[in-house]
């Protein structure tokens, strides 16, 4: 992980230009890669499966994020690749926003915080369809919002069942 964290810094470090953005990227891609196995291991070796839905929601946001760049790069280098990542990224989200939704772990405050994070997904989907690039950056830092609040909900839940 600090390998290709390394590699990424250095693609970062010169003035930003549409070939530079790409290479950042999938190096970017890279260290995500990384970090998601080294996740999973910490939750395999630490036992803490009743941790999965806290840790489901933090991917969600992370993936939102994903969602909102791919959509923004593929608006200004389009090509078939980005397309198709973006493609399985939704298929990504959909899946663990439906996930999330069929965990055990409920309140009014979890159904609140999923109620407003599928509203904000719904939205990041209507300004993709439009490509106007600040639509899309607005709704994806509000899902962002949404999502952060499901996490917090989702954690304050756990706590409570846990204590």
């Amino acid at each position: 992980t600090m390998r290709a964290w390394d590699v990424l810094r250095s693609a970062l470090a010169g003035a930003p230009n549409t070939a530079s953005l790409q290479v950042a990227d999938a190096r970017a891609e890279t260290l995500l890669a990384a970090a998601e196995r080294l996740t999973e291991r910490l939750e395999e070796q630490g036992g803490r499966r009743a941790l999965g839905v806290v840790n489901l929601c933090g991917r969600q946001r992370m993936r939102s994020q994903r969602v909102a760049k791919e959509a923004l790069l593929a608006a200004l280098v389009p090509n078939a690749e980005r397309s198709a990542r973006l493609q399985h990224l939704l298929g990504e989200f959909e899946q663990g926003l439906a996930q999330i939704e069929a965990a055990p772990l409920s309140s009014p405050e979890i159904s609140a915080a999923l109620a407003a994070s599928r509203v904000g997904w719904l939205t990041l989907m209507r300004a993709l369809r439009s490509a106007d690039a600040a639509a899309m950056a607005h709704a994806g830092d509000r899902l962002l919002e949404h999502l952060d609040g499901l996490t917090e909900s989702c954690e304050h839940s756990l706590q409570m069942l846990l204590s």
